[in-house]
């Protein structure tokens, strides 16, 4: 240690920044545990419109006190399909300025007073809880509460303390030597390499109420914060779905952005602060100067939230368009936008199964899907080019990655809401393949029928009757409020036995076979498993609109 600095002892401040990221850790996965549940709802309820998901993305940041949970959640939910691109960009954006909250209550109190008198019962208490307690009960993560905000006060301490050293022998006129660029450039590697741009703020405002960083380089680096806090959402997002990397390129640019701005406007917003707010207080002149150019950032953003939306979306291709869309996307810790992501998947494999089975009875499906949401899966299969037994394989595989996911989210101890529908939902997966199976068994009986049969009738009774089922089905999917439900359901079931009662007779008039040019037992074996399949996938449906999204 240099003899000129006799009390300054680095690894003080190293502890201290220690502690703060572990004690951010903590904090975070208690309120993942306690918070989360209200939270998902306010995300899902109430971000109607882009500035809505602004004030969101405010609130929840600075209630959750971490921008990377929000974030976690928005890309659960616009990969549930819960949250569209626009409004989860207001969310994004909103929480950019809840993270400036943290400055204000640590530039507030967090250097008034003794931060060791406050962090002791803390962390008496919380470490208590978390040895103690169960950690199944809801008490265990009050405690991790405890021991994460006394870790985060301990850790502030050890770096007011560690910096109040260095004020006797280091003069803010040094940082003058370098360019500012530097302290930005400096500010976004520190960031990127922590991962915190809360704990980048508090050694930064350590160093400004010990009087060694100047107010212009402590501000310079904050601009480069804001910057580097981007590293961890684009990490996630290089590998990710591209609704993933959508996000992470919004997130990317708007601080890129914000960022620029802040540093072109720096001195200027700096002058306001000071002269005509009349802010004197170096760390307040800082956090108003934080939280003034991320509302800026908003404020420059919002008018072309649209626009910038859809040009994201034009930036990454689709990473598959016949498999799975929307469990790829979604954590399965998220439980309520899983259970949604694991209903749109049900659904969309209700479309795969009516496309493949009308394809197997010869009617054009985009005469049935025309004004359905099914049309749009139909296009991205043609587009595919593949063949039946491709189409029955993805099926197939479908099912197993929803079944798959669903265990995993029925692991995460979810709530009885959440837990019957996913069980609901994984029951109306197995009737929709049980669906497609019924008709792939008879699928060559069909063929023996449409090309070696000359009864005209009986071929297109068999495909007006399941035009009228499978509209009636795509009626019950997309267009039925549940209250109505079983009287839609019932007048279905009708439909069905009287469409089966109606081929039965048909198929039984002749007298043998040689009338026909196929077997009756094959006549009668397409019209079981046709049966089958229909109740099948009235079932399915059943399940799907009793589920409400």
């Amino acid at each position: 240690m240099p003899p000129d600095i006799p009390n300054f002892e680095p690894w003080e401040l190293v502890a201290g920044l220690g502690l703060f990221l572990f004690g951010m850790t903590m904090l975070e996965q208690a309120l993942r545990t306690l918070g989360t549940r209200s939270f998902r709802h306010l995300l899902r309820d109430y971000t109607k419109t882009p500035v809505r998901g602004v004030f969101i993305g405010i609130i929840s940041t600075a209630c959750l006190q971490s921008s990377s949970m929000v974030g976690l959640f928005v890309l659960a939910f616009v990969g549930a399909g819960i949250l569209s691109m626009t409004n989860a960009l207001g969310v994004i954006f909103g929480a950019n300025l809840g993270t400036t909250f943290t400055g204000w209550i640590v530039a507030t109190i967090g250097f008034k007073m003794s931060l060791t008198e406050y962090a002791m019962p803390l962390l008496a208490l919380g470490t208590l809880g978390v040895v103690f307690l169960n950690p199944d009960y809801r008490r265990h993560s009050q405690a991790r509460l405890l021991l994460g905000l006394g870790l985060l006060l301990m850790g502030l301490d050890f770096m007011k303390t560690s910096m109040g050293f260095l004020s006797d022998h280091i003069s803010p006129s040094v940082f003058s030597e370098y360019p500012i660029l530097l302290y930005v450039l400096g500010g976004v590697l520190f960031t990127a390499l922590i991962q915190s741009s809360s704990a980048t703020m508090m050694i930064v405002l350590s160093a400004i109420h010990a009087g060694v960083l100047p107010l212009t380089t402590a501000a310079a680096i904050v601009i480069g914060a804001n910057l580097g806090t981007t590293s961890t959402v684009i990490i996630g997002g290089v590998k990710g779905s591209s609704d993933k990397r959508r996000v992470a390129l919004s997130h990317f640019i708007f601080n890129l952005v914000v960022s620029a701005v802040a540093l072109l406007l720096m001195y200027p917003l700096l002058n306001f602060i000071t002269d005509r707010l009349d802010v004197t207080d170096p760390m307040y002149v800082l956090v108003l100067f934080h939280s003034l150019f991320n509302g800026l950032g908003i404020l420059m953003f919002l008018p072309i939230v649209s626009p910038f939306a859809k040009w994201l979306q034009g930036r990454f291709a689709d990473d598959d368009l016949i498999g799975c869309q929307y469990i790829t996307k979604v954590s399965p810790t998220v439980s309520d936008a899983a259970s949604e992501a694991i209903r749109q998947e049900v659904i969309r494999l209700y479309y795969k199964v009516t496309i493949l089975n009308l394809r197997v009875l010869r009617i054009r499906p985009e005469e049935l899907l025309l004004g359905f949401n099914g049309l749009e899966v139909y296009e991205q299969i043609k587009q595919a080019k593949s063949s039946y037994d491709d189409q029955y394989s993805e099926i197939k595989h479908t099912e197993q990655q929803v079944l798959q996911y669903a265990n995993r989210v029925l692991r995460e101890k979810s709530g009885e809401g959440v837990t019957a529908k996913v069980s609901q939902l994984v029951h109306a997966s197995r009737d929709l393949v049980y669906g497609a199976k019924s008709l792939k068994n008879v699928r060559q009986n069909i063929v023996e029928l449409r090309t070696q049969s000359d009864d005209e009738e009986l071929i297109e009774t068999l495909r007006h009757d399941t035009r009228n089922i499978y509209r009636h089905l795509l009626n019950l999917v997309e267009h039925t409020d549940p209250v109505l439900l079983e009287e839609k359901h019932v007048q279905l079931q009708e439909e069905i036995n009287l469409s089966h009662d109606r081929l039965h007779q048909l198929m039984t008039r002749y007298d043998s076979s040689d009338a026909i040019g196929i077997p009756l037992s094959s006549l009668l074996n397409i019209n079981r498993e046709l049966l089958v399949s229909n109740q099948m996938l009235a079932s399915a449906v059943r399940d799907l609109v009793m589920i409400k999204p």
